[in-house]
């Protein structure tokens, strides 16, 4: 950029803004090391808990889907009532179209109404071995609806 002249109230704005991005990603390291996670993880999960202290002081701890109460923070899904894909966008920001439920009750709530079997108390399934196994015998997956990854710990 031979010829161009950059003004040095620029320059200097440039290294003020570059000097907060750095300390604030530093800052933000920092903050991850000490929680022992991703500060987006951290911040995500203590917005949930408030959430979810909130509902249960208000009594809408209650399943939209299932009637049962919510006992655990885990257990917490925020869902839209009516579906918004395909239908009306406004239906994604109205606050009167948001419910609470189980996350096993929203994730059976899809288009095509997809449903799953749900397993015994204190078993999930394993895909390999075809069959319900003690939930001792499967390492944890909060990204899985049950909790639990899809093999037993034996055909791992």
């Amino acid at each position: 950029m031979v010829g161009v002249r950059v003004p040095l109230v620029v320059l200097i704005q440039f290294g003020m803004i570059h000097q907060r991005l750095g300390s604030t990603m530093d800052k933000n390291k920092k903050d991850s090391d000490e929680l022992g996670m991703a500060w987006g993880t951290a911040n995500n999960r203590l917005r949930k808990l408030v959430i979810f202290s909130l509902i249960q002081k208000c009594g809408e701890d209650n399943c939209v889907r299932c009637g049962q109460r919510i006992v655990s923070v885990d257990d917490l899904s925020i869902e839209h009532i009516k579906p918004w894909r395909g239908n009306d966008v406004d239906l994604f920001w109205s606050v009167d179209n948001i419910a609470f439920s189980h996350v096993q009750c929203n994730t059976t709530h899809r288009p095509g109404g997809a449903k799953f079997k749900m397993a015994p108390e204190g078993t999930a399934w394993c895909g390999r071995c075809q069959d319900y196994k003690s939930v001792e015998m499967f390492h944890k997956d909060r990204a899985r609806r049950s909790g639990y990854r899809g093999f037993c710990k034996d055909c791992t």
